[in-house]
């Protein structure tokens, strides 16, 4: 919040973002909150791309979308669904010319799940230059901007219609909660929560979810539910503070993995896209708690290909897939060995292949 902030307050113009990071880390949740924590210096408009859908009618169906977004962000009627469907580009520009002219204050355009964009494009629903269409009409106002957030890096956005944004976007990564950022949420939230937490407890629950902000939430929203359930359904007392022992029989109840499986598959579902072999890696990586070297990494990958796949694979594959696993937080190197960043997907994973 205090880099946009910086880019969308105090600046002279507004600055377009990609917000980036590892799934359920709360991409939408700071889209959502902008325009309150940032005052009235700039409003946003929020669209999530997942919406609108396969798109049947083409790039007017999601100009539509983002227009009714921002008409109810700055109180300004959209363009007849008829003419946007009819004449998409024309429509939308003269309208966001109308708006800019009628602006007190900053806009964002916020396209949340923005790789559906790619998907679109690339199954032919809306053209190519749909980027390039959308940074042409900010550029002619320095009082709107965009800000698209999702799983991918600048890096990744290689397909020339992503080019565009290239030179003209500043990227913002979302990253794991630090040790002391995690005690502090789980065991303050606010002045009335009056359960606490030994120090251990809050350590191996850092420990567990590396400081994923949904696995954190769910393991303790998991604690006090079991806690309510013992001392106001049961009507058994016992000490308010949550142990070692409490955490560790939230996760190994028989439905917590099911409890966050929305998180889980999601993770699961993105390594099948992209670089091959990836699910493949983690496969290999889920059974070694301390991971594997690179090299004892090649052994295993290449035996589990050879025992499940009948498709050869070309040798920068591994390279390939560990660089893209890397980048969307899902596993790290450390002191030469490489394992899966969060403890709870990591026994996800073993759970899934056994």
């Amino acid at each position: 919040m205090r880099q946009l902030e910086e880019l969308w307050v105090r600046g002279h113009h507004l600055q377009s973002v990609v917000i980036y990071g590892h799934r359920r880390m709360g991409k939408t949740s700071i889209l959502l909150n902008a325009a309150r924590c940032l005052g009235e210096g700039v409003k946003v408009a929020y669209v999530n791309l997942l919406n609108v859908g396969d798109s049947p009618q083409g790039v007017g169906e999601v100009l539509i979308t983002i227009c009714d977004a921002i008409s109810e962000a700055v109180n300004l009627p959209p363009p007849n669904d008829d003419d946007l469907l009819n004449l998409p580009y024309p429509t939308f520009k003269r309208y966001l010319k109308q708006v800019a002219a009628n602006l007190d204050s900053g806009l964002i355009i916020a396209l949340d799940e923005f790789e559906k964009i790619e998907e679109l494009i690339e199954t032919g629903k809306i053209p190519t230059d749909f980027m390039g269409f959308l940074r042409g009409q900010v550029q002619m106002s320095s009082k709107i901007a965009f800000a698209l957030a999702g799983l991918h890096t600048l890096d990744e956005m290689t397909a020339d219609y992503f080019q565009p944004f290239f030179a003209s976007v500043i990227s913002i990564r979302v990253g794991f909660m630090e040790p002391g950022v995690t005690r502090q949420i789980l065991a303050n939230p606010d002045q009335e929560f009056l359960l606490d937490y030994i120090p251990e407890a809050l350590d191996l629950i850092h420990n567990l979810t590396a400081g994923q902000p949904y696995l954190v939430q769910l393991v303790g929203f998991r604690l006090v539910r079991r806690y309510n359930d013992y001392v106001f359904q049961q009507g058994r007392s016992r000490n308010p503070v949550f142990t070692v022992e409490d955490v560790e029989a939230v996760i190994n109840h028989p439905d917590f993995f099911s409890s966050g499986s929305g998180y889980f598959y999601g993770v699961w579902g993105q390594a099948a896209r992209g670089a091959k072999g990836q699910q493949m890696i983690l496969k290999a990586l889920a059974p070694y708690t301390d991971g594997l070297s690179l090299e004892e990494l090649k052994a295993q990958f290449h035996t589990w290909v050879g025992a499940h796949s009948r498709a050869p694979l070309q040798a920068e594959t591994l390279d390939d897939a560990l660089e893209t696993l890397k980048r969307h937080d899902v596993i790290a190197e450390k002191d030469g060995r490489w394992s899966i960043i969060v403890e709870l997907f990591r026994r996800w994973v073993v759970q899934l292949t056994d």
